[in-house]
């Protein structure tokens, strides 16, 4: 007799005789009359012998009824399964049916991850599953829900995405959310959009009627955020709603401050022509300028830097080089550390090639101290003095000798700098090598030698 013509009592008992999910399987599928007879059996042999993964595998590809009979045969709807429970894989997955589903069988909505602190709450919302949150919401969790060691629900949907998040952002509020409830930062959902958001979730924040003039820990206003941040379509909205363009941060940095400060070329382009002041100074009397060179320099990536962009484009715009901070500190000071593609720019819109801080260094100082050799000639080219002193009467060949740089040392030499000119303390740069040479590494032998050699052809008589 045929093993499909077996009446379904002999099918039943050869089912239970098989010892493998795939052949039970297999000899379910044979035809219509097995698949009615084995389908439920199959389920609970899942159930019983693979801890109803099964259920696991509906909700992670939205199989209604296979979870429906998976749980009919018995599976735990609190099962773990690669570190997660079945409405967290329906929630990671979008599928709100399952969802719904697994809530309805007692599935716990605030159970954590097996080895985290996410949830289906947690994962739907960084998901952007708006359908599962809705379900999530519709049972019960509270819309101004924290996630475990994270921020709000709202506060979730204004982060930087490749989705908009505006659909849930929209759900939220409409289930209650507080716009004014503050992230563990401290901020508003708003004050997050703002920095990292979509300009559609921080257009529908402004217009449900957010506080616009909420201000972070630092002091910084909304626009003061959007512009370090670059959301040009934030700033938009914010400019059209009237903000206060030269409102002062705690430090008394205006927003044209930080957009520079951070190199946003585009956002600054744009403050400027809406009337922002290209002079404003902050409480250390630091220019936009000043915070755009400092940027550059600290992040210099090569002369075509958008940073130099920036830098550049406050030049052209009439911006003061040599205003300099409550310390002396000019825009040249900073930029011969690193580019000598910036100072070269700054010297050509009438930087001072002298100008001195409040210890009475120059950029020529700077460099001796640690900077570039390319800056160094540029300032030279435009007839900085050799041998200025500083409050300590260290000319930029005594601090050159002391970072064992002879290339510099060569240069100022070549240049005019006089051996013999003594700092405060009765010291010639050559003395200052000497000193140097004590216990010097073998490394920096080498390079001590060498200055050595280029100072020590003194007059008779010096010491």
């Amino acid at each position: 007799m045929p093993l499909l013509a077996l009446p379904n009592e002999l099918l039943l008992v050869i089912a239970e005789a098989l010892d493998s999910q795939n052949s039970i399987n297999a000899l379910a599928r044979a035809n219509r009359r097995c698949w009615s007879l084995l389908n439920s059996f199959l389920y609970a042999y899942n159930v019983q012998h693979h801890n109803g993964d099964a259920l696991h595998w509906a909700a992670k590809h939205g199989r209604l009824q296979t979870a429906r009979e998976s749980l009919r045969q018995g599976a735990h709807v609190e099962s773990i399964e690669f570190d997660l429970r079945p409405l967290s894989q329906a929630a990671r997955s979008g599928h709100a049916d399952i969802a719904a589903l697994l809530v309805a069988h007692g599935a716990d909505i605030y159970a954590k991850k097996h080895r985290s602190s996410a949830n289906a709450i947690s994962i739907a919302a960084h998901g952007n599953k708006t359908s599962v949150l809705r379900v999530l919401l519709d049972h019960g969790v509270d819309p101004n829900f924290q996630c475990p060691n994270e921020d709000r629900l709202l506060h979730v949907t204004a982060q930087r995405s490749t989705q908009s998040r505006l659909a849930m952002a929209k759900l939220l509020v409409e289930k209650g959310a507080d716009l004014e409830t503050l992230s563990h930062l401290s901020e508003t959902a708003l004050q997050t959009a703002c920095k990292d958001g979509s300009p559609e979730v921080v257009c529908y924040f402004v217009e449900s009627g957010a506080d616009l003039d909420k201000r972070s820990r630092e002091g910084r206003t909304l626009l003061h955020l959007a512009a370090y941040k670059g959301n040009l379509e934030a700033i938009g909205q914010l400019l059209a709603k009237g903000v206060d363009m030269e409102s002062r941060d705690n430090e008394g940095h205006t927003p044209f401050h930080l957009a520079c400060y951070n190199g946003q070329l585009e956002v600054a382009m744009l403050l400027l022509d809406h009337g922002a002041n290209i002079e404003a100074k902050s409480y250390k009397r630091h220019t936009p300028l000043l915070m755009a060179v400092l940027w550059e320099t600290t992040v210099y990536v090569g002369v075509d830097s958008k940073h130099i962009g920036i830098t550049s484009f406050l030049l052209e715009r009439g911006a003061n080089p040599n205003e300099p901070n409550d310390s002396g500190i000019a825009p040249l000071h900073i930029a011969v550390a690193k580019g000598d593609a910036l100072c070269k720019m700054l010297l050509q819109h009438g930087a001072d090639p002298d100008s001195r801080t409040e210890t009475g260094s120059t950029p020529l100082h700077k460099i001796a101290s640690g900077g570039s050799i390319e800056s160094a000639r540029h300032l030279l080219q435009r007839g900085a003095d050799v041998q200025p002193k500083d409050a300590d009467g260290n000319t930029p060949l005594h601090l050159a000798v002391g970072k064992y740089d002879s290339a510099l040392v060569r240069l100022l030499l070549e240049a005019g700098a006089d051996r013999l000119v003594k700092n405060n303390q009765g010291r010639l740069p050559i003395h200052l090598a000497k000193e140097n040479a004590v216990g010097t590494p073998l490394a920096k032998r080498f390079r001590t030698e060498e200055v050595m050699d280029l100072l020590e052809d003194l007059p008779k008589g010096s010491k």
